[in-house]
């Protein structure tokens, strides 16, 4: 049972990465602009929170506030991965640029900066940066007993911050998309511009929107267990499986 529940916490782990990438995808796809640069939006949010969590580590302040640390970490790679994610949506509406091209450049930039900005600060040669054991959940920092039985392991193992936040954006965003009027207009962009512009929606300004808040949720996906580009572009193309395609 022991190897059952480190199945599934790995499992769900490894899902809530993939569950924020594909939801970021869907609302840049919706608007009207194909997000091909969800890899290196990933990797400079994984780069920025781990960053800040080691920050915050060294200057213990995280030790004392682990969860506050944390989020304030994934607040910190969604809002870098905003502003990362304004360069596709100036490229791509902008200057009408091709979306795919634009996006691919974006993901071969990334991983070249964030190698480079490791090294000058760890050294060169050293592209991990390994986050403190502070940031996981335990069941002791929630006041329940420590124990090895199987729910224990199961919701502990390998508990963090970004898992109940993820099922909460996930029901937040399926709210948004399809109950409000942002949702209405942001389909509308993606589906017909032309009719969207012709009853006065802005059609840039929606798919900025739609860009911008893919490029937080895309970010805030990108922190692993460590700071290392591989894990993070292992997960881009199943993440792109769940992309509601129209």
């Amino acid at each position: 049972m022991n190897i059952l529940a480190d199945i599934l916490a790995a499992t769900i782990l490894f899902a809530v990465p993939l569950l924020l990438v594909a939801l970021g995808g869907m609302f840049s796809e919706r608007s009207g602009v194909i997000n091909i640069a969800l890899e290196g939006i990933m990797v400079i949010g994984a780069l920025i929170s781990c960053l800040v969590l080691r920050a915050f580590d060294l200057s213990g302040f995280g030790p004392q506030y682990p969860q506050l640390s944390v989020l304030m970490a994934i607040l910190a790679a969604g809002l870098t991965g905003v502003l990362y994610s304004l360069l596709l949506a100036f490229a791509s509406i902008n200057l009408k640029a091709d979306q795919t091209i634009g996006g691919t450049a974006l993901n071969m930039l990334s991983p070249a900066f964030a190698v480079v900005l490791t090294w000058a600060i760890q050294g060169q040669g050293n592209t991990t940066i390994l986050i403190p054991n502070w940031v996981r959940i335990s069941a002791e920092s929630v006041g329940l007993v420590s124990s090895s039985g199987f729910w224990t392991r199961f919701l502990f193992k390998s508990l963090y911050l970004t898992t109940p936040i993820a099922f909460l954006l996930m029901l937040a965003a399926s709210f948004i998309m399809y109950k409000t009027r942002l949702g209405l207009r942001l389909r509308a962009c993606g589906e017909h511009p032309q009719a969207a512009d012709s009853v006065g929606i802005n059609v840039y300004r929606m798919r900025y929107i739609g860009v911008t808040i893919s490029g937080f949720l895309e970010a805030s996906a990108g922190w692993p267990s460590r700071w290392q580009q591989a894990a993070v572009s292992k997960a881009r193309w199943p993440a792109m499986a769940f992309w509601p395609w129209p």
